[in-house]
């Protein structure tokens, strides 16, 4: 079929937000994080069945100029006939005119058509991941965690970047663990240390800020950086704590399971393409 695409305006939003409640139900967020979208370098791509929108993804350049692709929904009426080919064409425009060094996703790992849609486009399978979630916020101590510096950030995280399977996570938004990213974070208040057990936190999220307090790494005493956060969830009244990461993690897999997480059923799998 002939589709079209554009980047959307403000004045897309409403069909937008129809495309996702249309292909997601229950589970949206469009709405929620349109202006921060919109404050980022990138582009929501709509895609159009001559004058009805019938698909939408966001391409979005994250701190350290890599390309993250996300929001991808195409109306059901409309699987399987090359909507989705037409975003990616666009995502891949969007890589160069940014000049993107790499673009990565994820999908879940039993999802054949989103992982081979994105493999048409070179992206491979690099990390498998699963997320944890706590809800019953019980207990809870800021011990002694401040909001550090940049240049502590980077001294801190960057230790870490093998453990971590080089990716932290907020939102499931997968993030290379390097300098520029720990410099963002830090700059936006996510990172936290507490210098009396040598322990420092990185947690937050990207929106829906009220929906749950991520956790994207953690360091030194776990269990005293898991109480902060459980602590800094309820001060903000967050009434979940998630953390997703690599499966080969067990140190901090053990960590989870001792403060109550719950895992997920399924298993999801961060694809990337390297220009």
């Amino acid at each position: 079929m002939a589709f079209t695409v554009k980047l959307a305006t403000y004045d897309d939003l409403k069909a937008c937000d129809a495309v996702e409640r249309e292909t997601m139900g229950d589970y949206v967020y469009l709405q929620d994080a349109w202006h921060y979208f919109n404050s980022l370098d990138g582009g929501l791509v709509c895609v159009y069945d001559g004058d009805k929108m019938i698909g939408i993804g966001r391409f979005t350049v994250l701190p350290d100029g890599t390309g993250w692709l996300e929001t991808l929904r195409v109306i059901p009426s409309y699987h399987r006939q090359g909507a989705g080919r037409k975003i990616y064409e666009m995502y891949m425009e969007l890589a160069k005119k940014f000049n993107c060094p790499s673009v990565a996703m994820f999908t879940g790992l039993t999802n054949v058509a989103s992982s081979g849609l994105a493999e048409v486009f070179g992206l491979r399978t690099v990390m498998k991941h699963k997320g944890w979630h706590l809800t019953n916020l019980e207990g809870g101590n800021p011990h002694g965690f401040k909001h550090v510096n940049w240049q502590r950030a980077v001294e801190l995280i960057m230790p870490l970047k093998e453990q971590y399977n080089n990716y932290f996570t907020f939102n499931r938004t997968f993030h290379h663990v390097n300098e520029a990213n720990a410099k963002q974070f830090a700059i936006e208040g996510k990172v936290f240390e507490d210098k009396e057990s040598g322990s420092f936190i990185v947690c937050g999220g990207r929106f829906q800020h009220n929906v749950a307090l991520h956790i994207a790494m953690m360091g030194g005493d776990l269990d005293k950086c898991i109480d902060f956060a459980i602590n800094y969830a309820k001060a903000q009244g967050i009434e979940k704590v998630s953390c997703t990461f690599a499966l080969d993690n067990p140190q901090l897999e053990e960590a989870l399971k001792a403060r109550g997480f719950a895992p997920e059923s399924s298993t999801i799998i961060t694809k990337e393409v390297v220009f």
